[in-house]
């Protein structure tokens, strides 16, 4: 095998993956957005379960039978409430969704519903 010959194996080769790293690029852009749908639709999920639940308890308060409301979810309803404080602080703080996330170990789709509904109550 010539020199020549060598030379043109490597260009061949460098070329092909300066075209990979470009492609690359791409593709972890399209995870990102396939990432971002996935969160936004799991947030809308959320709210339509959210607001179904109230429906039936409405529904429920309606027809005379009493919602059972025990200890334990009084208990989970107020962590929960401490939950949405620390967010909401954490927020204001500067903090992204993401540390937010990782630092009170809850889905970041949970962040970002406590903080829309914050906004929303904020505007209002």
């Amino acid at each position: 095998m010539t020199k020549m010959e060598q030379w043109t194996i490597v260009i061949v080769l460098l070329t092909i993956a300066i075209i990979l790293l470009f492609a690359s690029f791409f593709v972890k852009d399209n995870d990102r957005k396939f990432a971002d749908e996935m969160s936004e639709y799991t947030l809308q999920l959320t709210e339509e379960i959210h607001e179904l639940k109230q429906r039936l308890i409405a529904i429920e308060e309606e027809l005379g039978k009493e919602v059972p409301v025990s200890e334990d979810s009084q208990t989970i309803k107020k962590v929960h409430n401490l939950t949405k404080q620390h967010i909401i602080t954490l927020y204001t703080s500067g903090r992204t969704f993401d540390e937010i996330a990782e630092q009170l170990s809850v889905p970041i789709t949970t962040v970002q519903l406590v903080v829309d509904n914050y906004i929303e109550q904020s505007i209002v």
